[in-house]
């Protein structure tokens, strides 16, 4: 009877072992469910977008000298280069863009095409929806003589607005 006993508690711890590891892995399974999500929104929330902000910086420089280009278009109108530079440049920079715009139509002036853009980065700070970044503009011209090659330091601030970014400002670097 001993031996009939000790198998039977044997048995009875065993399949208490069992339900418990079983019981364990459920909880396991279950805590992952939650815990994956919910690691993914609060880096979502801490991080906000993950944009490269030189990358991003460079290319909302090439299409604002795409739109720059087109102005040597003839058909090319104000409402077309309004489109084009509100989907890049915003406040006072979209302003004086517009009315640099206006005043190039009414005095016809040579510009240079802008052939490409590069940007190299030497800072960036970010605060919330804004960057301040600080870096070299390369500029590779088309001027009346061939191409030309013109390097500026230039700080540049990019504003978030509904997960685009915007130029609002650019200067020269003093």
């Amino acid at each position: 009877m001993d031996q009939y006993a000790s198998n039977f508690m044997k048995t009875w711890l065993y399949n208490d072992i069992i339900k418990v590891y079983q019981r364990g892995e459920i909880l396991k399974k279950n805590i992952l469910y939650f815990l994956c999500p919910a690691l993914l929104m609060i880096g979502i929330i801490a991080f906000g977008d993950s944009v490269d902000l030189s990358y991003k910086c460079e290319e909302l420089l090439a299409k604002r000298a795409e739109a720059w280009n087109n102005i040597l278009v003839d058909s090319y109108s104000y409402s077309e280069f309004y489109n084009d530079m509100n989907a890049i440049a915003a406040g006072e920079l979209l302003k004086e863009d517009l009315e640099t715009f206006i005043y190039l139509r009414q005095n016809p002036t040579s510009m240079e095409r802008v052939l490409s853009v590069k940007f190299n980065d030497k800072e960036i700070k970010r605060e919330k929806n804004r960057a301040f970044i600080t870096g070299k503009v390369i500029w590779e011209l088309e001027g009346h003589f061939g191409v030309e090659i013109i390097e500026n330091d230039y700080n540049i601030e990019l504003e978030r607005y509904k997960r685009n970014w915007y130029i609002i400002k650019f200067e020269p670097v003093e």
